[in-house]
């Protein structure tokens, strides 16, 4: 039996810091979606030892950075694949990325809801930021408990509520998610004098239905968010859990060219 890789240690790591099973499997598709190919008896790998790319996204952008960095593995919070494949052609852009992925031999695993759902992550994490500047004594009568979304969300991953048994401002929830998530300017609120439910994106209907209820919604941008979450916690996270296994000479990087999307614009800054 062949001698565990980089990327073997980096896919056990994954799976230890957010265990596969709980993800949504009823419509997600987490874990090693791209494997390593494997190289004829006899040849050597032009890869540099031990290097794995945290992204968001798998777009051109990053698959140039990883060959370039000469990266054994990707770790993309978004999968790659969602639905199943009869060909794989140049012609689909994704298809693309992994068709050049697999000539360089570099694998990719997708954790996507299970960092949403797991102890330590992300939900857990913007627990943690709307509570960072609340008084030691105040933080002691909050309970995170882990749950499912409400119906009308699901297939948006889990949700986590907290308890308080006093009031906190509006404002300083609004402040502490804004420093959290790298000083974020652009918060979208949809106000109501009621409980407050933090999410990355949430449709029209639901939106206006949860402030017909007497709720405050709070949407910070579907991936600022994700962004935010590896560079601040998986990557030391995924660090430590590899400086304890065979591979601990193995480089953790974030993307550079990982970007959202969509572009907010200031139509004052367009000129007349």
């Amino acid at each position: 039996m062949a001698a565990p890789t980089f990327t073997d240690a980096v896919v056990k790591a994954m799976k230890t810091l957010y265990p596969p099973e709980l993800a949504d499997s009823a419509w997600d598709n987490t874990g090693l979606l791209l494997d390593q190919a494997l190289l004829p008896e006899g040849t050597e790998s032009k890869q540099s030892e031990g290097a794995v790319l945290l992204t968001n996204d798998l777009t051109a952008a990053v698959v140039d950075e990883a060959l370039e960095k000469q990266v054994n593995i990707i770790v993309s919070y978004h999968p790659v694949i969602f639905r199943a494949l009869k060909s794989l052609s140049n012609q689909d852009p994704m298809q693309k990325h992994l068709l050049r992925l697999i000539a360089a031999r570099v694998a990719v695993y997708c954790p996507h809801t299970a960092v949403d759902a797991a102890r330590g992550g992300l939900n857990d994490w913007l627990c943690d930021i709307i509570l960072s500047e609340t008084k030691e004594a105040e933080r002691k009568v909050v309970q995170p408990i882990s749950r499912p979304l409400p119906e009308s969300l699901q297939g948006l991953g889990y949700g986590r509520t907290m308890k308080l048994q006093g009031p906190m401002p509006l404002t300083t929830i609004l402040k502490n998610l804004s420093r959290g998530l790298g000083d974020q300017q652009h918060i979208v609120l949809k106000d109501a004098d009621a409980e407050l439910i933090v999410t990355g994106e949430m449709d029209h209907h639901s939106a206006l239905r949860y402030t017909q209820l007497g709720q405050t919604v709070v949407t910070v941008f579907h991936s600022n968010s994700e962004r935010q979450y590896l560079t601040q916690v998986l990557k030391p996270e995924l660090e430590q859990m590899l400086s304890q296994s065979s591979r601990a000479e193995g480089r953790v990087l974030v993307s550079q060219a990982d970007r959202d999307p969509f572009e907010t614009i200031d139509i004052s800054s367009l000129g007349s």
